[in-house]
């Protein structure tokens, strides 16, 4: 600073540098009242996609449940067919290798509709993981 500007700093009026300096300090509250603003908007927002997120993954992990309990009670139809189907194909009542083939291919059928069941539930829960 030369020795004019610090004579003309020192010259003005008080009402002149104070309007000069409430100006700035105007400008400064209004951008930092902006920038409070913006952080917490990016809180709010963090907040609600980890919510978000957070029910995502509760509602896939009970999906998972969900289907690890069908997955358990298929099987338990797989083992009941099994052996029903040794009852029925063996029993004294089957008299023809062809009523035990078609006895095996209705128990086959039936076994393989389950699996695609369980193949189809399997794709879904891959295709929605979180």
């Amino acid at each position: 600073m030369t020795n004019s500007d610090s004579e003309l700093l020192s010259s003005e009026k008080p009402s002149v540098k104070k309007k000069r300096y409430s100006g700035l300090l105007l400008t400064i509250t209004v951008l930092l009242a902006l920038l409070l603003t913006v952080e917490v908007y990016q809180v709010v927002a963090t907040y609600q996609q980890n919510k978000l997120v957070e029910e995502r993954a509760s509602a896939y992990q009970t999906r998972v449940e969900e289907a690890k309990e069908l997955v358990s009670r298929q099987q338990t139809i797989i083992m009941g067919l099994l052996s029903d189907y040794e009852e029925t194909a063996y029993g004294s009542n089957v008299d023809r290798i062809a009523e035990q083939q078609l006895i095996a291919t209705e128990y086959t059928l039936t076994a393989l509709q389950i699996i695609a069941l369980q193949n189809s539930q399997i794709i879904e829960l891959l295709a929605n993981a979180p």
